[in-house]
């Protein structure tokens, strides 16, 4: 972490940070982005001044008819109306005590040309007023800590900070993560970057305390070379995971008319995350749980993997995929096979993946994991369960031998749990997510997020070397 902060830290901050903010655009219509945004703020631990000339009170809030009538400085306005008056409004934005505005209104360069001339006029409007925006054709900004400036809803809070070109993914993209009980730290939603762009968020999320990693969905690149030197910078001090929108020649036309920006080659943009230090992620849920595993765990020291499983099928479907995604599958210590062999069945099989098989109980999944995490040749676990329902077995013995297993070795070896089953497996799930132990469904996206942290280890070290 900087020990002082940067300029775009602080040209940025008000935007996460603000304690009086003003919405243009407040709406009795709850139908209208303005009400849900209002309905947002109101929640929020700050003061609200909703603007509107078309009511006195909404939502039980006194409602002011502009800008100039609001008796507080504020210290960010928030725009949600129609595109042709945002201009104009930058001057009184400055007025109201604010110098950040977040327009969430569309109707900009992702129209086509008229909309792009339109975009260019609130550009040189807020240069001239002195005014910093966010957007516009944006969903907005939310702090998980102090305030949501968006339509979508607060995210729980948490460590990691989202960034996303696209607005409405990244609003589906809060819904999964509260669904996941994931926590955000900040989400900011950039739209059409006319002005605030990826650099300038991204600058501000690598000095940001409350931020440990950092997610972002991208589409069009403006500055590669900009882009490229930030992303190398953050990702020295905190895991960054990337996913691409417009791989394919047809995503790339749809990337244009949707944020009115270019999507670049892919090979080019591939090879320059892995040279910044960053990592990919193929698939939208691929980056939640990415992100979690980096959130929860500790990074791996190699690229060995110890398996734990009670259904040989499991084992085996894990040790297939972390082999196709680079990682190794060491044999144990001698000692350590020895001490399987005497705490397990005479039918487990006690090689590498190990397969405690179906009696397998806590008092097996406690042992196993405490020899595998103590067995020199593990960098990481992964620990495979199908929760049976038969032999008087606990829907949460596993994951709590498990747990006991973890916590005897106190070892800095990261564990991830697959828990199958489906809902007779989720209580040893959310056991294991409540100790911060991420727990998948399946066994190649827990193999592909290991992979992914052990890429980042290794990007690390190197850098360091270099």
């Amino acid at each position: 972490m900087s020990s002082s902060k940067p300029d775009i830290y602080n040209d940025v901050d008000p935007f996460f940070n603000p304690r009086r903010v003003a919405l243009v655009g407040a709406s009795t219509d709850y139908r209208k982005l303005g009400n849900s945004i209002l309905m947002n703020l109101l929640s929020s631990e700050i003061e609200i001044y909703p603007i509107s000339k078309s009511s006195d009170r909404i939502l039980g809030t006194k409602v002011y008819r502009s800008l100039s009538e609001i008796p507080n400085p504020v210290d960010l306005v928030i725009i949600a109306v129609s595109a042709k008056y945002c201009p104009d409004l930058m001057a009184e934005v400055k007025q109201a005590g604010a110098s950040h505005a977040i327009v969430i209104s569309g109707g900009f360069s992702e129209t086509g040309p008229q909309g792009f001339e339109l975009e260019q006029k609130l550009v040189i409007a807020a240069k001239k007023a002195g005014v910093r925006i966010v957007g516009p054709n944006c969903v907005g900004i939310s702090n998980s800590r102090l305030f949501n400036g968006t339509f979508t809803m607060m995210p729980e809070r948490g460590n990691i900070a989202l960034l996303s070109q696209s607005g409405a993914l990244g609003g589906m993209m809060i819904y999964t993560t509260r669904a996941k009980r994931i926590g955000i730290s900040k989400f900011a939603s950039i739209g059409n970057a006319a002005d605030i762009g990826f650099v300038d968020i991204l600058e501000y999320f690598r000095n940001d305390p409350r931020t440990k990693v950092i997610a972002i969905y991208i589409e069009g690149v403006e500055n590669g070379k900009k882009l490229f030197e930030s992303l190398r910078r953050a990702s020295r001090e905190k895991p960054i995971v990337i996913l691409k929108g417009g791989r394919s020649e047809a995503g790339g036309r749809a990337t244009q008319s949707h944020t009115g920006s270019l999507a670049g080659e892919t090979r080019v943009f591939d090879g320059m995350v892995k040279q910044a230090g960053c990592v990919s992620a193929p698939t939208l849920d691929s980056l939640i749980e990415i992100c979690k595993l980096f959130d929860y765990q500790p990074l791996p020291k190699g690229r060995n993997i110890g398996i734990i499983s009670n259904t040989g099928g499991a084992g085996v479907l894990a040790t297939d995929a972390a082999s196709s995604l680079g990682l190794a599958i060491p044999s144990l210590e001698s000692e350590t096979t020895r001490e399987l062999r005497q705490v397990l069945s005479p039918m487990a099989s006690i090689g590498n993946p190990i397969d405690v098989v179906a009696s397998g109980g806590r008092r097996e999944y406690r042992v196993t994991t405490e020899l595998l995490l103590s067995d020199p040749n593990v960098d990481m676990l992964l620990v495979i369960c199908a929760v049976p329902t038969f032999a008087g077995m606990t829907q949460t013995e596993h994951a709590a031998g498990m747990l006991e297993g973890v916590r005897s070795v106190e070892s800095d070896k990261p564990v991830v749990g697959v828990w199958l089953s489906g809902d007779v497996g989720k209580p040893g799930k959310d056991l294991l997510e409540m100790n911060r132990i991420p727990c998948y469904d399946d066994p190649f996206l827990a193999s592909l997020c290991m992979s992914k942290i052990t890429e980042y280890a290794y990007l690390l070290q190197r850098h360091a070397h270099s």
